[in-house]
C-alpha cells in the first residue's frame, strides 16, 4: 500500500514565546511509520495570534495587511505537494521525506525541463557523489541547453526534439573549429542522466519513451588512438633531463609527471593525495592506499616499484603538520600551463609524440602489461569502478604481438 503523506498547516508549531508576539507558520507532514516533519512557509511577515484562523483556505484573517498573499502562498505549497503525491501514486511509487523536501526546495517553473535541470544540479539525489569536475559539465550542459531553448517544457521533449539539440551542439564552434564529438558526448551522456532522472524517479515522462530516444539518437566518439603512452626508453629521457636554475618550473613539472608514471593518477589526483594515504612497508617501500577524484574507486599503488617517487614526495611534500594534503599547494599550476610545460619537456627529451596530463596514466597502465600484471591487479591499482574499463588496456599491443609472432622468422628470408 503507497504511503499518502498528510498535510496540515501550523501556526507557532513550537508554541514558542517571543516580545513581539509574532510568529511563522509550518506546514506539518506525517508519513505513516516514520515521526512528522514541519517546514517553514516562506511569509512576507509573521502573524499574530489574533490574526490567525487556521481555517483552509483561510488561515490567516483579513486583518493581517498580508492575509491575501499568504492564504495564496500556504494553498500553492499544498497543491505542489499533493501534485507530487498523485503523479507518484498513479506510477505505484512510494513519496518519502526526501521527494517531499525536494520538491519544496525546487526553484522556478514545475513543467519546465530547464528548470528541473538546474535544480538537478542544486539539489542532487542523495546517492549521487561527483567531482566539482563534473558538475561543472553538468552546469556548462545546462547552459548549452538554455542557449538552444530557455523554456522546454516536459511535454515537448521527445525524440525530434533530442535530435535537434543534438545537431545545435555539433554545429557550435570548439577548440578546433566545430565542438568535438567527445565534448558532444560528454553534455550528451549528462542530458540523458537527468532526463532519466526525471522519468524513473519523478515519473515526469514514460521511462521507456526517454530509453528510445538516446536509442534512435545517438553520438558516437571516435575509438581512442593507440600509442596515447610514452615507451620506457622515453621516460627515461624525461628522467635524465638536467635543468637549470631558471629552469625549476620545469624540473617540478617533470617530477610530478613521472609520479602520474609511477601511479597512473590524474594531475588534480595528484593535488588532494593525503598524507594518510601513503604508507612505508617495513620491507618493501612506500606505498598508497587512496582513491580516484573522479569516482571515489579505492586504488592501492605500489610505489616502491619506483625508487625516484620516495625522492618527489621528500622534495614537494608539504611539511606543515596540520596540512593532511601530501603535496605543497604551492608546486601546483593551472592544468592548461602544466600541459604547455609537459610539450616543452617532450621537445627537450626528443619525444616526438603529444604529452599531456593523460598520457602519465595512459603510460602507467602500458608499462604494468608490458611487463605481466594480471588485469585485476592493475584494475585495483588504477582505480577501476568495474574490471570491463581496465580491459580497454588489454588490446592487443606490443607484447600480444611479440608473442603471437615469435615462431615468424622473416630474417631468413632475406629480404
Amino acid at each position: 500500500m503507497i504511503r499518502v503523506p498528510t498535510i496540515s498547516v501550523k501556526y507557532n508549531w513550537r508554541k514558542s514565546s517571543n516580545r513581539s508576539g509574532l510568529h511563522g507558520v509550518h506546514l506539518r507532514i506525517y508519513l505513516s511509520g516514520e515521526q512528522s516533519r514541519h517546514y517553514p512557509i516562506k511569509l512576507p511577515a509573521k502573524i499574530s495570534k489574533d490574526q490567525w484562523h487556521g481555517k483552509e483556505n483561510h488561515w490567516v484573517k483579513n486583518n493581517h495587511p498580508f492575509y491575501f498573499e499568504i492564504n495564496c502562498k500556504i494553498a500553492e505549497m499544498i497543491t505542489k505537494l499533493n501534485d507530487l503525491t498523485r503523479r507518484y501514486y498513479s506510477q505505484n511509487k512510494p513519496v518519502t521525506f526526501y521527494t517531499i523536501e525536494k520538491e519544496l526546495m525546487l526553484r522556478g517553473e514545475r513543467n519546465i525541463f530547464n528548470d528541473y535541470f538546474a535544480n538537478y544540479i542544486k539539489h542532487p539525489p542523495e546517492s549521487t557523489n561527483l567531482d566539482e569536475v563534473t558538475w561543472e559539465k553538468y552546469r556548462a550542459c545546462l547552459l548549452h541547453l538554455n542557449n538552444f531553448q530557455k523554456r522546454i517544457t516536459f511535454s515537448q521533449i521527445d525524440e525530434a526534439l533530442i535530435a535537434r539539440f543534438k545537431n545545435y551542439l555539433a554545429n557550435l564552434k570548439g577548440r578546433k573549429g566545430k565542438m568535438e564529438p567527445a565534448t558532444i558526448k560528454s553534455y550528451w551522456d549528462k542530458l540523458k542522466v537527468v532526463l532519466t532522472h526525471a522519468a524513473k524517479k519523478d515519473h515526469f515522462l514514460d521511462p521507456v519513451q526517454v530509453e528510445n530516444y538516446f536509442e534512435e539518437v545517438t553520438v558516437s566518439v571516435p575509438k581512442k588512438k593507440e600509442g596515447q603512452h610514452l615507451e620506457i626508453q622515453e621516460v627515461q629521457r624525461l628522467k635524465n633531463l638536467t635543468f637549470d636554475e631558471k629552469d625549476k618550473s620545469l624540473q617540478r613539472d617533470r617530477d610530478l609527471f613521472l609520479f602520474q608514471v609511477y601511479t597512473g593518477f590524474y594531475y588534480n589526483d595528484l593535488q588532494i593525495l593525503r598524507k594518510d594515504q601513503l604508507f612505508n612497508d617495513i620491507e618493501q617501500g612506500h606505498y598508497i592506499i587512496g582513491e580516484r577524484d573522479k569516482n571515489g574507486n579505492p586504488t592501492i599503488i605500489p610505489l616502491f616499484k619506483f625508487p625516484y617517487a620516495t625522492n618527489i614526495i621528500e622534495k614537494y611534500k608539504d611539511n606543515n603538520p596540520d596540512n593532511p594534503i601530501l603535496f605543497s599547494k604551492s608546486v601546483f599550476i593551472e592544468i592548461q600551463a602544466y600541459n604547455r610545460n609537459l610539450k616543452l619537456l617532450g621537445k627537450r627529451a626528443g619525444i616526438v609524440r603529444k604529452i599531456s596530463n593523460k598520457t602519465g596514466r595512459h603510460t602507467n597502465a602500458q608499462m604494468w602489461i608490458r611487463f605481466g600484471a594480471d588485469r585485476p591487479v592493475l584494475s585495483k591499482m588504477m582505480g577501476h569502478e568495474k574490471e570491463q574499463t581496465t580491459q580497454s588496456y588489454y588490446r592487443v599491443g606490443l607484447l600480444e604481438v611479440i608473442e603471437g609472432t615469435k615462431g615468424i622468422d622473416f630474417e631468413k628470408l632475406a629480404i
